[in-house]
């Protein structure tokens, strides 16, 4: 289509200040091809849109260009990249006038006095000219490839944080951690879409604003997780201050369009506030915790320190130029190849190394603290083993059926048998409380008092135990039962299960569980036990068996299944779902016992 003559063209939309214009005429051959203008920029300076980089209007012979590439009929709304444009003289016209007109700006990196300085103007062919904006285009790539390699790398580290968290319950801080990764790594793209021009400065801003706030509340969670910091006054009101943040991106939108000026300046007087009292909440954090001789809090603040200077030398180098009038090249930026990295990637790739380090070191400690777990268990199952009877106890007169399954590698239920000399026998059994390596020690305490106490009385000998548990912040039930080889059973009970008698269950007093208190008396129970009589004794590991729907194995099963092996039993109980330890013994009294 036709374009406007140079005075009637409009001025870019939104600016009011007066223009500054630059002119320069041509002479070109004599039937010369088509002409096309390219005005290349730096390609780093299309790596930070700002309002101060404005662009620029070209008109050939009068009439206004409009550029190539995206959005070339709105450019003044986008990152200012390099473009081309087709002049469309016509061969026969030898004399060209170019005309440039840039908003004017009077200082600053935008200002006028710059625009050449930050601007390369080339005339040819429109095919020479797409060969230097494809090299161009690789140029400004090169410029964010750092950051896009960090932010693949973010996303691989989010994931692996992701599977810590659901592998080892209770570390929140992993979760935290991988959604504030998550949630930088789409920043390196969203950088690429604004400097090439397919994101306008307005969707730009929003969205790394947006994100940066929401992954420095992200950073904020995983810092009180990851050192257990104790709700104090500026933890609640940082975390409840947070949600104000969420008005930015609608706020930066909608400036001109709807949004009231007091509202939007109110939002981004409090996020800025926010985002104040989070720096100085991080870096006093992290120094205190360091001074404190915390390793892993010393490795965080090396990256947030590298990445402050990342953000500050930009900004107060931007604009200036070394003493032969070239862009200043800063010396923090390290070239590698074309591609530069500058100081700000390496604060990225420093996070990223140091989080792959504590999580390294924090393996190695766990790995070492499972070691050393798995040697003492594996000491006090040894312990155990020698302390519990695996092998069948002579005991005549009667028959003695047990077995034990614990629930963990070392258990808390314990059982034991001994024959007396005066033709009867002694059983002891009972149930710890708690599982793993405190258990198995109580466990080991009992049954050395056990087999080193002369009692044979059912009450003397719980309260001989008692006494051993006494201060050892746990508690145990038991039972003890004396056999005598006339056919008298006498039982004793500190809060354990009631006995089976022939399947019947046996009402025997409760009595306090041992530990509890430090004198207690335990009554007895007496009985009489016929030829061919079975006693039942078990641990609540049988009754509280549960299935995976929450169905418990209960006191009825137990009683319909009282006359079966002490093997059956436990094994119908370990297949319905075993959660606890359990133990199963049954003592049947022999015919040649009253032969005796």
């Amino acid at each position: 289509g036709k374009h406007p003559p140079l005075g009637d063209a409009p001025p870019p939309k939104g600016h009011q200040r007066p223009f500054a214009w630059f002119r320069i005429h041509l002479q070109l051959a004599p039937n010369h091809g088509p002409v096309s203008l390219l005005i290349e920029l730096p390609p780093s300076q299309s790596g930070s849109p700002s309002p101060e980089i404005v662009g620029a209007d070209v008109f050939a012979n009068g009439m206004l260009i409009q550029p190539e590439g995206p959005h070339g009929d709105m450019a003044d709304h986008y990152q200012q990249i390099s473009r081309i444009y087709d002049l469309n003289v016509p061969p026969a016209e030898t004399s060209l006038t170019l005309v440039v007109r840039s908003v004017y700006v009077p200082v600053g990196y935008g200002a006028y006095t710059n625009f050449f300085a930050n601007r390369t103007l080339r005339l040819g062919n429109r095919e020479d000219l797409d060969r230097s904006l494809e090299l161009w285009s690789a140029h400004s790539l090169f410029e964010r490839l750092p950051r896009l390699v960090n932010a693949v790398l973010l996303v691989v580290l989010a994931f692996f944080l992701l599977a810590l968290y659901f592998t080892q319950k209770g570390h929140n801080e992993y979760l935290w951690l991988a959604l504030y990764e998550l949630l930088q790594a789409p920043i390196g793209f969203i950088d690429l879409a604004g400097s090439s021009a397919w994101l306008d400065h307005l969707w730009y801003l929003a969205l790394i604003v947006q994100m940066l706030l929401a992954s420095a509340y992200l950073y904020f969670e995983f810092l009180v997780a990851f050192l257990s910091l104790r709700k104090r006054w500026y933890v609640t009101l940082l975390r409840f201050g947070a949600p104000v943040m969420a008005a930015v991106t609608p706020t930066v939108l909608f400036i001109g369009h709807g949004t009231p000026i007091a509202v939007a300046i109110l939002v981004i007087l409090l996020s800025g506030l926010w985002i104040i009292g989070w720096l100085i909440f991080i870096f006093i954090t992290l120094s205190a915790a360091t001074l404190r001789r915390n390793f892993e809090a010393g490795l965080l603040l090396i990256p947030l320190l590298l990445s402050l200077v990342g953000w500050i030398e930009p900004i107060l180098t931007a604009g200036m130029n070394d003493w032969t009038g070239r862009a200043y090249h800063s010396p923090l930026t390290i070239q590698a190849g074309p591609i530069p990295i500058k100081f700000a990637s390496i604060a990225d790739f420093a996070g990223i190394f140091v989080i792959v380090l504590i999580i390294f070191v924090r393996f190695l400690r766990i790995h070492h603290d499972q070691e050393r777990a798995s040697s003492e268990l594996a000491a006090a199952r040894n312990v155990q083993e020698l302390m519990i009877p695996r092998e069948r106890v002579e005991t005549p007169g009667f028959e003695v059926d047990s077995i034990y399954n614990p629930a963990n590698e070392v258990g808390g239920d314990f059982f034991h048998v001994q024959s007396t000399g005066d033709g009867g026998l002694l059983v002891v059994i009972g149930d710890v409380a708690g599982k793993g390596l405190k258990a198995a020690m109580n466990v080991s305490m009992l049954m050395g008092a056990l087999r080193r106490t002369p009692e044979r009385c059912p009450a003397k000998i719980l309260e001989s135990l008692n006494r051993v548990l006494v201060g050892s912040d746990s508690f145990t039930t038991c039972q003890a039962a004396w056999f005598g080889p006339d056919g008298e059973l006498v039982i004793a009970n500190a809060g354990h299960l009631p006995p089976y008698l022939n399947s019947q269950e046996v009402a025997i007093p409760g009595g306090l569980p041992l530990g509890v208190l430090a004198e207690c008396d335990y009554e007895e129970t007496r009985l009489y036990l016929h030829p061919g009589d079975r006693i039942l004794l078990l641990s609540d590991g049988v009754v509280e068996a549960r299935r995976p729907s929450g169905e418990l194995f209960g006191f009825d099963r137990v009683h319909n299944l009282s006359n079966q092996s002490a093997f059956y039993i436990a094994d119908a109980a370990r297949e319905f779902g075993q959660e606890d330890d359990i133990t199963v013994l049954t003592v049947r009294r022999l015919a040649q016992a009253m032969a005796a």
